[in-house]
């Protein structure tokens, strides 16, 4: 299984940040709060970003 960690652009706001790909808890964007992801048992779901690159 590898383990992926997404570098995100917050739709909102554009600020940038590093997820975990799987991550279990909801995601807000440190600077304007929006919700970038959500659990989704198993891979989250990536509601309010886009992923600029993908990082091993």
């Amino acid at each position: 299984m590898t383990k992926l960690f997404f570098r995100v652009s917050c739709r909102d706001c554009g600020s940038e940040s590093i997820i975990f790909s799987r991550a279990t808890t909801s995601i807000t964007c440190d600077v304007c709060s929006a919700t970038m992801t959500k659990p989704a048992g198993g891979k989250a779901d990536l509601v309010g970003c886009t992923v600029v690159e993908a990082l091993n």
